[in-house]
């Protein structure tokens, strides 16, 4: 089972910035990663949530559902993967004016050859979607990254 507190912990600790964003992961069901995060951190001198939070957030979200699937892919235990964001771009579509949803999840079709090349060749990327919501479901902030996993036992 994914103990997506540990994940966050883990983050936290290897990237203080992001303690100050206040964000949980609240889901993981092996595809499609949702993250959260209060306005009251994040805002900016509009009362609105500050854009550097929300493309701070969304690289994270992508981060954590690449490495979840590489973790997955690679099986507990048989090899610790680290995780790269290659590039990435993101369009603001509204203020946002309360708390953050995000959900992210690979590029149609991609999880299967990710899992496969990641196993085969130790390394892989994965193109990652992901949108901000406001508490209404509205799009506020739609974003496309590429991230690059590699085992850590993997030599080439």
């Amino acid at each position: 089972m994914i103990d997506l507190d540990a994940l966050a912990t883990r983050v936290c600790a290897a990237i203080p910035l992001t303690t100050h964003l206040d964000f949980r992961f609240t889901a993981f069901d092996g595809e499609r990663l949702t993250l959260t995060a209060p306005l009251a951190p994040n805002h900016n001198d509009k009362g609105t949530f500050f854009a550097g939070s929300q493309a701070a957030l969304l690289t994270l979200a992508g981060w954590a559902c690449t490495t979840l699937m590489a973790d997955s892919a690679v099986g507990e235990g048989e090899a610790s993967v680290d995780v790269v964001a290659v590039e990435s771009s993101l369009q603001f579509r509204a203020p946002l004016h309360g708390d953050i949803e995000i959900r992210a999840w690979a590029d149609d079709g991609e999880s299967g050859r990710f899992h496969q090349r990641l196993k085969r060749r130790g390394k892989a990327s994965l193109g990652i979607l992901a949108q901000a919501t406001d508490a209404q479901g509205v799009v506020v902030c739609e974003y496309q990254g590429l991230y690059l996993a590699r085992t850590n036992n993997n030599d080439t």
